[in-house]
């Protein structure tokens, strides 16, 4: 069986604009998110370019006129626009480091270009858009970052967690940012109470999408992922384990240092058992309250594990960190491997009795262009799937053939 790929929309964030150029009537900009068209003469974009149309990143950091053609460079390509609408790009040999340089502020971004054209003022900034005459074209709505870490639907709506512009929901077609009192989200998980927020500044908690308060209860300030189930939200930190009753909210458990570990990831609930993810002791699974290790000593190719999934039938699906994916039984036996033994793993998503791998080279058995190779939200909704990388947000339906 085969898999089509249906490609429904593509986001990104394009106000860290890296340079200009003019043709006739055409501006160009090398963005964060692509490469982007406007007209000159009214100041509004007319198109995105992204890896959906021939670049090998979204991360564009130079764009130039060469002659009648236009070309754009990534951080490992030099890329032609063909007369098809398309980037054609080769291989390139790296950048030279930037020289430092004291650059001045444009509306508290840094400016990283200034230019006149046909008597028309041109500034691009790193991290407030593009200016024109002083107007910012720059589109609003766009996703509040393009390094997508978390997603969760909450009634209704898609909220995306990002590395460190903090989250953003998706709102009538655009993307409203949204503020809170942390930066760094790790994970998102939606309860019929409101959104949790596992973040680099601690654990959170919002009952209706506008109020953000920090459970004190987490002491650590580093929380990394959630998992839910019908009366319980466990969180880990890198040294504990957590559950907060989500019926009696009064009632927080903690596990310090879980069968040792001091650098846990990720938890999944299976059955029964409440499994964790370690860098340093392998797969931990909890029942009954006794942890137990299953790391390479006792079978698998490594004891450095970044995430855990429920498997059907018990046990859970494994990501390690560059041996690939594999499905261990509810009593900790390896049951089955991935496709790719070297694949370095970031994220394992069951998808409707499928299983998704985000690796660092992408989703485990697709072909399609990503807006980034490394893969680190998977979120199956009504709209479609999900898949949030470290170059931007993408909506994709898969077709069994």
């Amino acid at each position: 069986m085969s898999v089509l790929l249906l490609l429904a929309a593509l986001y990104t964030d394009t106000a860290h604009v890296a340079g200009v150029a003019v043709q006739g009537e055409v501006l160009w900009a090398a963005t964060s998110g692509g490469v982007e068209q406007y007209d000159l003469r009214l100041g509004t974009r007319t198109r995105v370019f992204t890896t959906e149309d021939g670049l090998d990143a979204n991360e564009v950091l130079r764009v130039w006129s060469e002659g009648a053609s236009l070309r754009a460079r990534t951080a490992r390509s030099e890329c032609r626009l063909e007369t098809q609408g398309r980037f054609l790009c080769t291989p390139a040999a790296p950048l030279p480091p930037a020289e430092p340089a004291v650059a001045p502020l444009h509306h508290r971004a840094r400016e990283t270009a200034r230019i006149r054209a046909d008597g028309r003022e041109i500034v691009a900034t790193d991290g407030a858009g593009l200016w024109l005459d002083g107007r910012r074209i720059t589109p609003d709505g766009q996703l509040c970052g393009n390094h997508v870490e978390a997603l969760a639907s909450l009634r209704g709506a898609l909220w995306v967690g990002t590395f460190d512009r903090g989250i953003c929901v998706l709102e009538r077609g655009q993307f409203r940012s949204v503020p809170v009192p942390f930066r760094m989200v790790n994970d998102l998980a939606a309860t019929p109470e409101g959104l949790w927020v596992a973040a680099g500044e601690g654990l959170y908690f919002s009952p209706d999408g506008r109020r953000f308060l920090r459970e004190t209860r987490v002491r650590e300030r580093g929380a990394n992922r959630i998992a839910v189930t019908r009366r319980w939200v466990f969180v880990t930190t890198p040294a504990a384990l957590y559950g907060i009753r989500r019926d009696k909210a009064a009632i927080v458990r903690r596990w310090r240092r879980p069968a040792g570990s001091t650098a846990l990831q990720a938890v999944a609930v299976s059955g029964r058992d409440v499994w964790l993810a370690s860098e340093d002791a392998g797969v931990i699974r909890m029942r009954g309250e006794k942890f137990q290790v299953f790391d390479r000593a006792s079978g698998l190719p490594s004891s450095w594990i970044v995430d855990v999934a429920p498997a059907r039938g018990g046990g859970v699906w494994v990501a390690t960190l560059r041996d690939g994916m594999l499905r261990l039984g509810p009593d900790g036996s390896v049951r089955e491997r991935g496709r790719d033994s070297r694949a370095w793993g970031l994220r394992v998503y069951v998808d409707d009795g499928s299983v998704l791998f985000g690796t660092q080279q992408g989703i485990e058995g697709w072909t399609a262009p990503l807006p980034d190779p490394r893969v680190h939200a998977l979120l199956r909704t009504s709209d479609g799937l999900w898949v949030g990388t470290e170059g931007g947000l993408l909506l994709a339906d898969m077709a069994k053939l």
